[in-house]
């Protein structure tokens, strides 16, 4: 399997019809009609002005008074006043400013006795529990650099070794993996796609394609060291470069063919389910990712989306087929689509070909059951004319965080006519015939939940089947 992993969960997401379980909201394939074919679709500066002190001197202009020569008798002469001179008062000597004195980074000290992931251990040492190699955590960052105090958009996930031959029941942290962030190998930072705890387990029937991916803006800060030792927590790392290695604690199964009943009904913290019969703790590594800091910050930037109001309420409306041309571009979910068309002039029949992202924009984490493709709607004189959706259950989960668009590889997608008189829009599978035409980009998900520090609030009603989020419409011409 490819391991590009944006787009490699595209190919996870292909075989997740066979291992899909509960929660899901799929689209509900027995009402559709038999004509559709089905496929699966994964994938400050502040400028100091210096105010001039202008001196203004008043020079007093002193006259002298001749004597009238045409007088013999002189004038009479009057004794001066005296003048008493008075010393000025010296100028007030001005306050200096004080100089702000920031205190240096201290990285932890590297601690031989400490568990490997915990702060100021060694990358050298063991983890605290066994390494199954059956199991991978990952992460594949954005970007290979990242001013200090900003983050850093990654991608991660826990699952099980596309190598391995057999299936795997296991448990794996709902929070998605830990990030040990290496220096001179000691780790000297600790992060991750969810704040705090990564004590929630959550179930796998351990085949494959059944996997959740995660995205966020990661913030790369000096960690508590786990020995109380010297360190400055919570300031951005300094410049330099440091590997982010993957890792987390997970729970197997050998032997098992389904989820433990009491994992099935919803996540269990870690005690709970590594105590339940046949139950094995071990941890899952990943091969690092580095990445170089450049620069230095007093202060971790606020993460994205944090001062953003929750928008509960805006849902765009399916588009149906033979019905009016929808309202675009919509957030739902707040989440916002873009789409850029390689070319809007081609064939009919051709393939239209287009890369995108989706990208949460609000406050917490979204999590929702989602394709790994772009879907469109194909509109003509205000009217659906044609559409791209097949009949498809292969949900995936994906758990987004603002800052981090998820994207989608460049595909090829033939625009085609729709199936009138159905409950949900969707292709006949006939190519659209020449023409102009006006192209809906949307992103299809289901049962989609914000997750706040304080509540979980869903966005959807699951029983109304899917949601979708539109984009900005473009114009393409069929020849």
């Amino acid at each position: 399997m490819n391991h590009d992993l944006e787009s490699a969960l595209g190919e996870l997401a292909d075989r997740a019809e066979q291992s899909h379980r509960f929660g899901r909201a799929p689209l509900p394939v027995a009402r559709i009609t038999a004509r559709a074919r089905t496929r699966r679709r994964t994938r400050a500066a502040v400028a100091i002005g210096g105010a001039a002190a202008a001196v203004v001197i008043v020079a007093g202009t002193a006259f002298a008074f001749l004597p009238d020569r045409t007088n013999p008798a002189p004038p009479a002469i009057t004794p001066s006043p005296s003048v008493t001179r008075t010393t000025p008062a010296p100028s007030p000597t001005p306050t200096p400013t004080p100089t702000v004195t920031v205190a240096p980074v201290v990285l932890p000290v590297g601690n031989p006795a400490l568990p490997f992931g915990a702060c100021g251990s060694l990358v050298t040492s063991a983890p605290a529990d066994p390494v199954d190699t059956r199991v991978l955590a990952r992460v594949a960052p954005d970007a290979a650099a990242m001013p200090s105090g900003g983050h850093l958009a990654a991608g991660g996930e826990v699952e099980r070794s596309p190598e391995l031959g057999s299936s795997l029941v296991l448990a794996v942290p709902d929070g998605g993996p830990r990030l040990a962030v290496v220096r001179d190998g000691v780790v000297v930072g600790t992060t991750g796609f969810y704040a705090g705890t990564y004590d929630a387990m959550s179930g796998r029937s351990g085949n494959q394609g059944e996997t959740a991916w995660f995205r966020g803006a990661l913030d790369l800060t000096v960690c508590d060291p786990a020995d109380g030792g010297t360190a400055t927590p919570g300031r951005p790392l300094p410049a330099g470069t440091y590997e982010l290695r993957p890792w987390a604690t997970v729970v197997t199964f050998d032997g098992f063919v389904e989820i433990p009943q009491d994992l099935a009904q919803g996540t269990l913290p870690l005690a709970q389910a590594a105590a339940l019969d046949g139950a094995g703790r071990a941890t899952a590594l990943g091969e690092p990712a580095t990445v170089t800091v450049t620069g230095e910050a007093d202060e971790q930037l606020a993460a994205p989306g944090s001062d953003v109001p929750l928008d509960a309420t805006t849902t765009a409306a399916r588009p149906a087929c033979d019905g009016p041309a929808p309202a675009a571009p919509v957030r739902t979910a707040m989440l916002d689509l873009q789409v850029t068309p390689q070319a809007t002039t081609f064939a009919a029949g051709s393939p239209l070909r287009a890369a995108g992202t989706v990208q949460y924009t609000g406050p917490g984490r979204l999590r929702a059951y989602g394709y790994y493709a772009i879907e469109y709607w194909i509109v003509r004189d205000g009217i659906v004319v044609g559409t791209t959706v097949q009949a498809n259950d292969a949900f995936s989960v994906v758990d987004l965080g603002a800052g981090a668009p998820l994207a989608f590889a460049e595909e090829e997608r033939v625009l085609t006519s729709c199936i009138s008189g159905v409950e949900q829009p969707l292709s006949d599978g006939n190519p659209l015939p020449a023409g102009v035409y006006q192209v809906y980009p949307g992103w299809i998900f289901s049962a989609p939940v914000v997750r706040l520090p304080s509540e979980t609030v869903p966005l959807q009603d699951t029983s109304e089947g899917y949601a979708v989020t539109l984009g900005t419409p473009f114009t393409v011409t069929l020849t």
